[in-house]
């Protein structure tokens, strides 16, 4: 398979003419590179193109802000143009932000699930354009996690910056994609542009593309750092450590008051397929339970076409609350600034958490999850590009 020209190469080979004469706005972060690794604020300066304000999202315009950390508005210290921080005060830009602009382009990569903040930033900066009658461009980048849909979708009443505009969990579309999505379900009536990518297989995970992984926010170092994250990430909804903080985020899961070994015990009779795990020890050096001896798992992807993050991550929150009645409890903790649990707004709902401590476990969800998977997968087919 030819490597795939991502939507940033096509638009400086094919569409900069178009844009010569118009003062561009740009959202983008560390991932806002070129196939050959090249960043966008140079190759957009080199050809001309009038840059007059950038915008950074969650991590920084740099994306070296950690998990949840407020950034502040700055200067870009090469050329001198004034950074807007949409994770700051504020999350979306205000009519004055936008002011002096003809067309805002976003450039950052995905993940391809709910609960990662980029895409409200996205879909906020296209509410604003609309409004304020400014032309809004999307140069498209592969879905890491492929095509596939799975996990619930989110209900009303739980809408917050980890989730919302009706997406399931993993959502199965490129951001362009999405863009399209999100204009036409929800009324945004911003003139969008997505600039497509060439030679790209929607079937395919991001090692599949022939391009290089550029770590989209601080702790998803790897593929199979994100194919974890597409299910551990609700353990952020309890309190055990993630493995922020160390080498391995959503590699790593335990807290001191693990039993490791009848945790592994016990996760082993799900028979998960496409994962391996061992009992771990570790410490994590920064966020929850940061300088204590955590006890717990760590996991390998084994077949990223067959495992379940979703179920594999519901399946050890039940063994924990099994295991450790007495110790385990639901977190309020990161992002959300209200009282209810964290791991009702990552999940979408609370009907999992009470389901949860009846007894249940993935098994419980599946009929559930394989009728609202196929459900978006109805509702998003029109907005497919590829």
């Amino acid at each position: 398979m030819k490597t795939v020209k991502l939507g940033l190469d096509v638009f400086l080979e094919k569409f900069v003419d178009h844009y010569k004469n118009l003062r561009i706005g740009l959202i983008t972060n560390a991932t806002g590179v070129n196939g050959e690794l090249r960043r966008n604020v140079d190759l957009f300066m080199e050809k001309g193109l009038k840059l007059v304000k950038l915008f950074g999202p969650e991590h920084g315009i740099f994306t070296a802000a950690a998990d949840g950390a407020k950034v502040q508005d700055s200067i870009e210290p090469k050329y001198g143009i004034i950074v807007h921080s949409l994770y700051g005060e504020r999350l979306r830009p205000t009519e004055e932000m936008l002011s002096g602009i003809d067309v805002l382009i976003y450039d950052i990569q995905d993940v391809g699930l709910r609960f990662y903040t980029y895409i409200y930033t996205m879909a906020y900066c296209m509410e604003e354009c609309g409004k304020n009658k400014i032309e809004f461009v999307v140069l498209d980048r592969p879905n890491p996690l492929s095509k596939k849909i799975e996990g619930p979708m989110i209900e009303k009443d739980f809408e917050s910056f980890v989730g919302g505009y009706e997406l399931a969990l993993r959502y199965g579309l490129t951001i362009g994609e999405l863009a399209h999505y999100l204009n036409e379900e929800f009324d945004m009536n911003v003139e969008l542009e997505v600039v497509k990518m060439e030679n790209y297989d929607p079937e395919s995970y991001f090692d599949e593309t022939g391009l290089l992984w550029n770590t989209p926010s601080p702790n998803l170092p790897s593929l199979e750092h994100t194919i974890l994250y597409a299910g551990f990430c609700l353990l952020e909804g309890v309190n055990v450590s993630v493995g922020r903080g160390t080498t391995h985020p959503f590699k790593f899961i335990g807290a001191p008051w693990i039993d490791s070994e009848k945790l592994y015990e016990e996760l082993k009779k799900f028979n998960h397929e496409g994962v391996a795990f061992r009992e771990r020890f570790f410490v994590p050096f920064a966020f929850k339970l940061s300088n204590q001896v955590c006890r717990g798992l760590e996991f390998f992807v084994t077949d990223k076409r067959k495992i379940k993050p979703l179920h594999l991550a519901i399946d050890l929150i039940a063994c924990l609350k099994r295991l450790h009645p007495e110790s385990f409890r639901w977190d309020s903790y990161v992002h959300d600034e209200t009282e209810r649990y964290y791991f009702d707004l990552l999940v979408g709902s609370d009907f999992y958490r009470k389901a949860i401590d009846e007894g249940a476990t993935s098994k419980d969800f599946d009929r559930i999850w394989n009728e609202e998977s196929f459900k978006f997968s109805q509702r998003i087919e029109r907005y497919r590009l590829y």
